[in-house]
């Protein structure tokens, strides 16, 4: 009889500790708590598809040079990132509408840096 209790009494156990979510685990009291969930794949294709919009607007604008200006898009904190170099502070100021018009609901972090060009 105990041999064939034994089965049953591990495939309940296992069930109950498989049931209990990540948090409620024995084995996650050791760890910290998730901070935040990290970006599903819907997130990280939104960010991609903002970032492809975003500097596809940046390079059709004939105000704004754009040949030296990355962008960057963090899903997880909703954040769109310029960084580079333009020639005017309209440029810079331009560059940040168009990323604010194109990634509508990020954040604009704009870290351009205004460098004249010399010939």
């Amino acid at each position: 009889m105990k041999a064939q209790l034994f089965p049953v009494v591990l495939v309940g156990a296992l069930a109950a500790i498989g049931a209990c979510s990540p948090e409620q685990r024995p084995e996650a009291a050791d760890r910290p708590p998730a901070a935040t969930p990290a970006p599903d794949v819907g997130d990280r294709a939104s960010a991609a598809t903002k970032t492809a919009d975003v500097k596809l607007a940046l390079s059709m604008d004939k105000t704004v040079d754009a040949s030296d200006i990355n962008v960057d898009t963090d899903a997880a904190t909703k954040v769109v990132t310029l960084k580079g170099t333009v020639a005017s502070a309209e440029q810079r100021a331009r560059a940040e509408a168009i990323a604010g018009r194109e990634a509508a609901g990020f954040k604009i972090d704009n870290q351009l840096v205004v460098k004249r060009k010399t010939s």
